[in-house]
């Protein structure tokens, strides 16, 4: 016991380094929340009930599959990457068309197939949201 006192007591802790660590352990600690996303299956709910997501959630975000539905019966299935669909997913409208393939950023882009409602089928590349032939 008098060995570790004395080990102390020899260790100049100054307030300056007492305030770096300190500082250096908050800074460790605010970064934590940005940089270890917290995932779990869950359900989020938009616009006062209106539009309800139920899948991964990470930092409180749509991240990772999941299902999204609108109120006018709209849904889209798939990735979501911060709160926006990225990745492979559906779209499918309440009108009768839908979207399967590659979204970025919230819109089709890559490659997908769009259904139209009257049965027609455009296969092929897409840029932010346009078929590109």
């Amino acid at each position: 016991m008098k060995q570790l006192i004395e080990d102390i007591k020899k260790i100049k802790l100054t307030r300056a380094t007492i305030e770096l660590v300190t500082v250096a352990f908050i800074i460790i600690l605010g970064l934590s929340v940005f940089l270890i996303p917290l995932k779990h299956k869950g359900t989020l709910t938009y616009d006062n009930h209106r539009i309800i997501y139920n899948g991964d959630v990470a930092n409180n975000r749509m991240n990772g599959q999941g299902k999204l539905t609108y109120d006018n019966g709209d849904s889209y299935q798939g990735q979501f990457k911060n709160g926006v669909f990225n990745g492979q997913g559906t779209y499918t409208a309440a009108k009768g068309w839908s979207y399967s393939g590659e979204f970025k950023k919230g819109q089709a882009d890559g490659q997908g197939a769009l259904k139209t409602s009257s049965g027609k089928t455009y296969k092929g590349e897409f840029k932010q949201g346009i078929y590109q032939k």
